[in-house]
């Protein structure tokens, strides 16, 4: 059971250790974004980042949901807006351990 949990633990640090998705949690831990804030602040294209935010939602280090923007744009629009979780510090933390 340990060999399998350090395992999960060295797949999920190398997720989140991604260029992209490293920057991604960084951004996603001070507030919430919506993928085109993301892409302004790390200029890249949203596809590119929508592919890496789908994999952290998948395994958990960023949840979303969908909700009307108010932002001067895209007012009235249903965007999906993300933030990171808790289980960064979690696998950081027994990543230290092993």
């Amino acid at each position: 059971m340990k060999k399998e949990r350090e395992d999960t633990v060295m797949t999920e640090a190398h997720l989140i250790l991604h260029p992209i998705r490293f920057r991604l949690l960084q951004l996603l831990s001070e507030k919430q974004m919506y993928v085109s804030e993301l892409s302004k602040a790390l200029a890249e294209e949203r596809r590119l980042l929508s592919y890496h935010l789908d994999i952290l939602e998948q395994y958990g280090f960023v949840q979303s949901k969908h909700e009307i923007s108010d932002q001067p744009k895209s007012k009235g629009k249903a965007l999906r807006i993300y933030w990171a979780t808790d289980k960064i510090e979690q696998v950081l933390g027994e990543l230290k351990k092993l």
